[in-house]
């Protein structure tokens, strides 16, 4: 029974496991488990996860193990929060302090927010005269934010604008993914926006801002953590039941996948370390380009290390695991389809441009 300690150790060391546990059950609960994971950001509002989320000076650590432990009981609740944390940042770092407090108080209220950059085709977001036109897709969430910011072009450059979600136009037809149905990826059409909903936030360009707009991806990467634990465990838990979690042939897959999530894990921590460290010296160059580096390197990292678990769980669980109820044959198509994250290859070549330049050097 050796080998069924792997992955519960891991997960414990993280100090969430309850709250995976809860998430797991809540969601897995619902009528519905394509439909927005209301039953999962009820449990995070009980402890005040929604409205004070971990995102000030020095709780980076804190912040990576939460959104790994939300990942890890739910992907498409994962996917969600991240979105809501990210707002709630973004809010904070640019933001004056009347926004700042009216958004406070709207997540104190129960409100939920998320954060849409891609433009639909054809069709792009554009703001005239107080108004926006144009619409968003991957809109993930919007059966069930309250609010979103958006970006736009202004003359200046590229403009924030937070936006209430009442009066947008829905179009539901285009999401049919593989995975993260329930992230309601859909287009939305800000059209019918009445101007009083849409409040301009920081300046142009604040969007972008580094070395934030490229560390950011350390959330997403830390919630596929997360998933990669939910699938491990799935399949250790399944080679339990099943008697046989002592052939030799599955400890060798149980121990692959023990190395990836340590490696995750350490990943992760390295990630916090240098968002907290860019934090302190305010975005002075050399902790900024740490953290991009580190960032681009995790993520990297992650998406390799979560398909190497992910193939190794199918191997080791076999048909059986794609067959409902079993919980990989939700937890595989989720996490291949939340691992697609944009631009892989320029986050890969940015890594390697930070590593030629002494900035992965060890000891850093």
């Amino acid at each position: 029974m050796r080998h069924e300690t792997i992955i519960a150790k891991s997960r414990n060391v993280e100090g969430f496991d309850g709250l995976s546990k809860e998430i797991a059950a809540a969601v897995g609960g619902a009528d519905d488990r394509d439909a927005f994971p209301a039953e999962g950001f009820d449990v995070l509002r009980k402890r005040g996860l929604c409205s004070r989320p971990p995102i000030g000076k020095g709780e980076g650590r804190s912040l990576l193990r939460l959104l790994a432990a939300v990942g890890q009981g739910d992907l498409g609740l994962g996917r969600l929060y991240e979105g809501h944390v990210n707002a709630l940042d973004l809010v904070r770092r640019f933001g004056p302090p009347e926004i700042v407090r009216k958004v406070h108080a709207l997540a104190e209220a129960g409100g939920l927010f998320g954060v849409w950059n891609t433009d639909q085709p054809g069709d792009p977001l554009t703001s005239r005269d107080g108004r926006l036109t144009g619409r968003k897709n991957f809109a993930s969430g919007v059966d069930g934010l309250s609010h979103a910011i958006v970006t736009a072009p202004v003359p200046d450059g590229r403009q924030m604008f937070i936006v209430g979600l009442d009066a947008v136009a829905v179009d539901r037809s285009w999401w049919r993914p593989l995975g993260m149905t329930a992230s309601g990826s859909h287009v939305v059409d800000f059209a019918p926006v009445p101007a009083e909903a849409i409040t301009p936030l920081g300046v142009p360009g604040d969007y972008i801002a580094e070395p934030w707009f490229t560390g950011g991806a350390i959330r997403f990467s830390a919630v596929h953590v997360g998933g990669m634990r939910a699938v491990a465990q799935a399949a250790v838990d399944h080679l339990q039941a099943s008697g046989r979690s002592g052939n030799p042939h599955q400890a060798h897959r149980l121990g692959r996948m023990g190395l990836a999530l340590e490696t995750g894990r350490l990943w992760l921590e390295s990630a916090a370390d240098a968002w907290d460290a860019a934090e302190t010296a305010v975005g002075a160059d050399p902790d900024g380009a740490r953290l991009r580096a580190v960032a681009n390197g995790f993520r990297t990292v992650v998406e390799q290390l979560a398909m190497e678990v992910l193939e190794t769980a199918e191997r080791a669980v076999g048909a059986a695991g794609f067959n409902a109820p079993h919980p990989l044959e939700r937890l595989i198509p989720d996490l291949r389809t939340y691992l697609r994250q944009p631009n892989p290859d320029g986050a890969l070549t940015g890594f390697a441009d930070a590593f030629l330049a002494g900035e992965m050097a060890a000891g850093r």
